[in-house]
């Protein structure tokens, strides 16, 4: 929704979707933007100053609604808005009186293309603000004129390395671009009036060259007409809905918004996982969390990485110091009293053996409506269940490392598990802001089942002679964040070793693990990091015979056991299988396992 009031010689035009946690560029909102401005433009008494402002807290608008991007189905559907778009950033940057984009919260896209089109842009402090042009990240390009103004604004070198790596930059970044014209107090702390546009530095280096500026939004309304229709948006449009689909989904059986029970909860385990959890529940909850350890020397490392966590989050303006305080006092590191307690998540060595004890000696001090989760990668919730006295409290839920920034999380219940405690767990898992997805019991679940077969195969083509540097590439190439190898580097080859352990024994030689690997883990060594930590990007075999060969044989695996997880009902669709691909193991967006 678009609102334009005018106080005396003043024009404010708010953005306030109420149907949307955001304000998006959506046809709607552009039409009725156009009429807006098309009336000012025809009225006879000119305005002073125009002010484009959110109503929404953190948010000035996000860009385009992704959801009618990707119901695009010409190449005049997509000239058609970008035309639109570029007419009516035309009219307001044509606007003879001075006009302000007031930022106080997520500025890209489409909506930095419009903050562009006003003479000045205002931010505010608050550490939700962000700029940018991420389309290159969906495969497109920016539409709407962004990004000859951006280079006006910027200079050509710094809104090159905006618009080609989609990254987003926060206020003090934006203000030493001269991206912005003044930090300004919180939107309802100033007064229109008294923001006199004489005041601030002009914006632009120099007068655009409208002959020059037609040419480059006519190529810019081509290249993204041709981009949009390609296989690459089409998928990286579907990864990103699918993702906000699951974000909010309703697990309730009857689909109602229901709060989440949790108010205390209580950690077994502070190693890398578990104060991950800690941070991450005590950071997004504000709630009590225990967290319970019997080695001092784990509970001290924890408590310091704890801290080094809020204490970068501070300094990134994340959160606020007396905020940052508050949150980590929440958490108690020791021994203590689990009686409390309304989940306790389980999260010691993946061995069946520790687990099973932990729950003997954990469940006699609990409440009988106490959630019991493991945070257990690979083994079986149905056979861990039975070592527990009430098993319908029992459940799965594996988070992925490390937990506060890895979104995806795997429920798993067993047969007993009670559908109460699943969707408690659902409800708790929604508030930490992951996306949380139902999984059947089966070794490895759904994301390892996939993962640890990949991984193996690059232990196998090593074995066989390929250099780590090109297994690595061929994958970075192909759009993985990082190699395979780094990243089993990465996980530990113990933690790798135990899981494919499990794989092998639940599913044979189909899932057999590498003797590579076997042979680390007896020698209690890691991979040689040395050659494949560097940036491997640029090596230059993209096109190759011997590219296209490592994508296919690593991939083969994942292919195999994502369609082996269907027909088992590990997940229901395969939708559930490309975003646990996206989220949990960093499949690229654009592409499909399929």
């Amino acid at each position: 929704m678009v609102n334009y009031s005018k106080r005396e010689d003043i024009g404010v035009i708010e953005f306030n979707d109420t149907d949307s946690k955001v304000n998006l560029l959506s046809r709607a909102n552009l039409d009725a933007l156009t009429h807006i401005i098309d009336r000012i433009i025809e009225q006879e008494n000119p305005l002073k100053s125009l002010f484009f402002v959110s109503k929404k807290e953190d948010i000035f608008i996000a860009g385009a609604d992704i959801k009618e991007l990707a119901e695009i189905r010409t190449r005049e559907q997509a000239l058609e808005l970008c035309r639109k778009g570029q007419e009516l950033f035309n009219k307001i940057e044509g606007l003879d009186f001075p006009t302000f984009a007031v930022v106080n919260g997520a500025c890209i896209g489409g909506g930095l293309e419009l903050a562009l089109s006003c003479r000045y842009i205002f931010s505010t402090n608050n550490k939700k603000v962000r700029f940018g042009l991420p389309e290159i990240k969906l495969g497109i390009v920016p539409g709407f004129g962004g990004i000859h103004r951006l280079i006006h604004r910027v200079g050509l070198r710094s809104a090159n390395s905006l618009i080609f790596s989609g990254k987003l930059i926060n206020v003090k970044e934006a203000l030493d671009l001269d991206l912005i014209s003044r930090i300004i107090p919180e939107p309802q702390q100033f007064c229109y009036k008294k923001l006199n546009s004489s005041m601030w530095r002009p914006v632009h280096r120099e007068e655009p060259d409208r002959k020059l500026t037609d040419e480059i939004e006519k190529h810019e309304r081509e290249i993204l007409a041709d981009k949009i229709l390609q296989e690459h948006a089409k998928n990286s449009f579907s990864a990103y809905l699918l993702a906000s689909k699951y974000k909010n989904y309703k697990w309730a059986d009857n689909g109602t918004d229901r709060e989440c029970s949790v108010n205390r909860c209580a950690i077994a385990g502070a190693g890398a996982m578990g104060r991950g959890i800690a941070y991450l529940v005590s950071s997004e909850m504000g709630i009590s969390v225990d967290l319970r350890e019997i080695d001092k020397a784990a509970l001290k490392k924890a408590r310091l990485y704890i801290k080094r966590v809020y204490d970068d989050a501070v300094e990134r303006g994340l959160l606020r110091p007396a905020e940052a305080r508050g949150r980590f006092k929440c958490i108690a590191f020791g021994n203590g009293c689990l009686k409390e307690a309304d989940i306790v998540i389980e999260t010691v060595t993946e061995d069946i053996a520790t687990k099973k004890s932990l729950f003997a000696k954990t469940e006699p001090e609990l409440r009988k409506n106490c959630i019991i989760a493991s945070n257990t990668s690979c083994i079986s919730i149905n056979e861990l269940a039975k070592s527990l006295e009430r098993p319908e409290n029992f459940i799965g839920v594996h988070f992925f490392n490390p937990a506060y920034k890895m979104k995806l999380v795997e429920v798993v219940p067993s047969e007993l598990t009670d559908r109460s405690v699943i969707e408690r767990t659902m409800l708790f898992l929604q508030r930490l802001r992951k996306i949380p997805v139902i999984v059947k019991d089966s070794p490895g679940f759904l994301v390892n089942r996939m993962l640890l077969p990949y991984l193996n195969e690059a232990l196998f083509m090593l074995q066989e002679g390929h250099s780590a540097e090109d297994i690595d590439a061929a994958m970075l190439w192909f759009g993985m964040p990082v190699g395979p190898l780094r990243l089993l580097n990465d996980i530990g080859i113990g933690v790798v070793y135990r899981a494919s352990r499990i794989l092998e024994d639940g599913f044979g030689s189909r899932l057999r693990m590498s003797k590579m690997l076997e042979e680390l883990f007896d020698q209690g060594k890691s991979l040689n990091a040395k050659n494949i930590t560097h940036d491997l990007r640029k090596t230059p075999f993209l096109k190759s015979k011997l590219y296209q060969d490592i994508v296919s044989r690593l991939l083969f695996p994942v292919q195999r056991e994502a369609r082996l997880c269907l027909e088992e009902k590990v997940v229901e669709t395969k939708e559930i299988v490309d975003l646990a691909l996206l989220l949990g193991v960093g499949f690229p967006g654009s592409k499909r396992i399929w």
